[in-house]
């Protein structure tokens, strides 16, 4: 009888930890979404930098650090992510007309992420 209390207070102890996990983990964290601005050839990382000091002071939307080498010759040369997984459908709107104000250093944009 003892055992059979064992085994059904572990059975019960993983089920629950698995649903609790599935639920804070899965279902109510906030989406990852993400807006990858690519520039146009040769743009530069001061380019890059007055893209994310112009757009990436709106609310809910934050530039997402860069990784690997510092080199502004090496970072140049990538696109700018912004992270909108928080923002709205107004504020997402007003990152795409900031972003659209810079014409001449921005070929074009895609969203990565859920929704």
């Amino acid at each position: 009888m003892r055992n059979r209390v064992l085994v059904v207070a572990a059975g019960i102890l993983v089920l629950s930890s698995m649903l609790v996990t599935g639920v804070f983990d899965f279902l109510l964290k906030p989406a990852d979404k993400v807006l990858v601005v690519t520039m146009v050839q040769d743009a530069g990382q001061p380019a890059r930098e007055r893209l994310k000091a112009d757009c990436g002071t709106l609310p809910a939307v934050h530039p997402v650090a860069d990784q690997g080498n510092n080199s502004p010759q090496v970072q140049g040369r990538f696109p700018v992510r912004f992270d909108i997984g928080q923002a709205d459908a107004q504020q997402e709107s007003a990152l795409y007309a900031c972003i659209d104000t810079h014409r001449d250093i921005v070929r074009g944009y895609l969203t990565e992420g859920d929704r």
